[in-house]
């Protein structure tokens, strides 16, 4: 049943916001969202729910956080990509969310695809985050849970997650040992790292090497992805210091010695920067 709202909040015309009289003891759950599918998803879930009841819904941040601290619901479930929040924005408002109701459990609707916003949404307090696939049935088993203290991530999100915990603390390039970066690379590869690190441009190491330009670059770009890098600069940054090319076989190293031309520290920053 619907019960009138006590607030001076005036709604602008993109702001609806609604609230339900909970009697019944059962868990409370707010909705923070605007988009009308996600909304009708969860609002099938909670149909004749006999351990949750959604008390409101708001579709804007600026009405949703004034409900959050003035009716303090045990759930939020907040859409982190609605129309009307960059997704950059969505870690401030869950801590704002948190600030305002600690005892309040935060649940994010996140892009199953988008690994760094799932991080950020976690990082910010966010007890859950969900794929809208994950909307069905096992919602409120993960409901269950988030009140229990866990943090439950579904498993495709789970996948995503874990892939930015590798890119934030997993190993950096410039951790690898240098004899595991050198057994990676072919002799070919070798040889054109040993060019690159010299100075030598992708035109001038396709000359020297005899194959095109072209076929230069693919190799380069399984040398990047082999030495954990993006470009060239990074590339020469880490051969130099951990000294590569002192692991490199001499007899390649005598044969580049007889066929190509000194070149001066100068050029080898230009040609980094190339």
């Amino acid at each position: 049943m619907s019960v009138p709202v006590s607030t001076n909040l005036n709604l602008n015309s993109s702001e609806h916001m609604n609230l339900q009289k909970n009697t019944n003891k059962k868990i409370s759950v707010l909705l923070l969202d605007d988009e009308f599918e996600i909304f009708k998803k969860l609002t099938k879930v909670f149909e004749n729910q006999e351990k949750f009841s959604v008390i409101g819904q708001a579709s804007s941040c600026r009405i949703g956080t004034v409900m959050i601290q003035t009716y303090q619901p045990e759930i939020v479930i907040f859409n982190a990509n609605m129309t009307s929040v960059a997704s950059e924005e969505a870690p401030g408002i869950i801590r704002k969310m948190i600030a305002q109701s600690p005892n309040t459990r935060i649940v994010a609707i996140v892009r199953e695809n988008s690994s760094n916003q799932i991080f950020r949404v976690l990082k910010a307090g966010a007890s859950s985050c969900l794929s809208i696939d994950s909307i069905g049935e096992d919602l409120t088993t993960y409901l269950s849970q988030v009140l229990e203290g866990n943090i439950v991530i579904p498993p495709a999100i789970a996948t995503q997650f874990v892939g930015v915990l590798r890119e934030y603390y997993g190993p950096k390039p410039e951790d690898q040992p240098a004899e595991v970066i050198i057994k990676s690379l072919t002799t070919r590869e070798k040889q054109l790292l040993l060019l690159m690190m010299k100075g030598h441009s992708y035109e001038k190491i396709a000359e020297i090497c005899d194959i095109t330009v072209s076929t230069v670059k693919t190799h380069f770009n399984a040398i990047f992805c082999k030495m954990g890098v993006k470009n060239r600069v990074q590339a020469i940054g880490i051969a130099l210091r951990q000294d590569i090319q002192l692991l490199v076989e001499p007899d390649l190293i005598l044969e580049l010695k007889k066929n190509v031309p000194a070149t001066n520290n100068s050029q080898v920053s230009s040609a980094a920067s190339a």
